[in-house]
């Protein structure tokens, strides 16, 4: 039993970090990036592509990292299954997709981000199994050593268990300050997940869940890029930076460390990965925009009327086994599966979206109806076009 040091009720977070001159040209490299993406016209189907394609890149590396090697068509079929037939590894990519999708529904709904919002999305990215799941996570209640996996040596021991409650209070009640409110949004991101992943406050699914919560400080902070970030993957091309930006050189036992220990270090990979990933979604953009300029004229983006959760079933669709055809059918088994409702709840929400115009029976003859299928045919196009362009990819990739 490793010694501790005793810890008060009241603990306060207070992180101590400096700008360096690459630190403020990064910041300045993501302003300009993000309010670029932001004014752009794009192609409808090639916005939405890419806002796809950013989301199954951070599902694939943020759950590589923790050692899940599902990829391209596993992938794509890991998120679109049933939770009846998922394995371990299909489970974590699907929590992972849910969690983002989460996100953007609190984000719309500017919730609050409180211990109870952290707890439920820790839920939603390491809930496993069949059966019925509470929507908040415990704090663990025992020790929860980082252990390298070839070696196994401990590289990191977390505070012990009864100090997580007062560590985590902390962090929130920083995160809703003045101070931090009053920094740049990456910045506070990259403080906000290094401190959730050094508390380790769960017995599993820190990691995923740190880097989910750095994702949603951004978009919080509006820095979403329309959906088209995605840092995890620049995390996942040089995993030893990225495990050294978080050690810091650093003692392994978290007690061991000054209360006031210097986090400049992470906070400049951070920002500087941000940078990066910011520069490679506009220098994309900026060619699709070069193509859409050979058109006569922007194009209307013809989801962006839709509530967040109808445009989220667009994207399901898209992974609804892609091979099969361009003009997918739905259940409402399907969209209980796909947002973790009753199956009640789902056809409420089939019939509040019928009468909107969005979904249509696909035989309206039939008494009961069995299958759905969009009713716009705008959509049903621009679902057909991404389905397509995702064929195109994964044979382009031979997946």
């Amino acid at each position: 039993m490793r010694g501790r040091r005793q810890r008060c009720e009241c603990v306060k977070y207070h992180p101590r970090f400096s700008y360096s001159n690459r630190t403020v040209a990064d910041l300045l490299t993501i302003e300009g990036a993000c309010r670029t993406v932001d004014v752009l016209h794009l192609p409808p189907d090639q916005a939405f592509f890419m806002k796809y394609e950013a989301q199954r890149r951070s599902t694939r590396y943020s759950t590589a990292i923790e050692g899940n090697v599902l990829e391209g068509e596993e992938l794509r079929r890991g998120i679109a299954g049933s939770d009846r037939t998922a394995n371990e590894q299909q489970q974590e990519v699907r929590n992972y997709w849910r969690a983002l999708e989460w996100l953007e529904q609190q984000v719309e709904s500017n919730a609050a981000v409180d211990e109870e919002f952290m707890r439920r999305l820790h839920r939603l990215i390491d809930v496993r199994g069949r059966g019925r799941r509470g929507e908040m996570s415990d704090y663990r209640t025992g020790e929860c050593p980082v252990v390298d996996s070839t070696t196994g040596a401990i590289t990191y021991a977390p505070p012990e268990p009864q100090d997580v409650p007062a560590l985590m209070a902390a962090l929130v009640a920083w995160r809703n300050s003045p101070e931090a409110k009053q920094l740049p949004v990456p910045v506070r991101a990259a403080i906000v997940s290094y401190q959730f992943v050094i508390i380790h406050p769960f017995d599993d699914g820190n990691g995923r869940t740190a880097r989910a919560l750095g994702t949603a400080e951004l978009w919080f902070g509006r820095y979403m890029m329309r959906g088209f970030l995605s840092m995890e993957e620049h995390y996942f091309q040089d995993l030893d930076r990225y495990y050294a930006s978080l050690a810091m050189d650093l003692p392994e036992d978290y007690y061991e460390r000054d209360e006031n220990y210097d986090i400049t270090p992470w906070v400049e990979y951070f920002v500087e990965t941000m940078a990066t990933a910011a520069e490679a979604v506009r220098h994309n953009a900026l060619q699709l925009l070069q193509a859409q300029e050979k058109l006569s004229g922007p194009q209307e983006l013809p989801w962006e009327p839709l509530s967040r959760r109808q445009q989220q079933v667009l994207m399901r669709l898209t992974l609804k086994n892609p091979g099969a055809g361009d003009s997918p059918s739905f259940t409402a088994g399907d969209i209980a599966d796909w947002f973790m409702v009753s199956l009640s709840t789902a056809r409420n929400w089939l019939a509040n979206w019928r009468e909107e115009g969005f979904v249509q029976p696909t035989s309206p003859d039939q008494e009961r109806v069995r299958s759905w299928g969009l009713s716009d045919g705008t959509l049903a196009a621009l679902v057909s076009a991404l389905r397509r362009e995702i064929r195109d990819s994964a044979a382009g990739r031979g997946e």
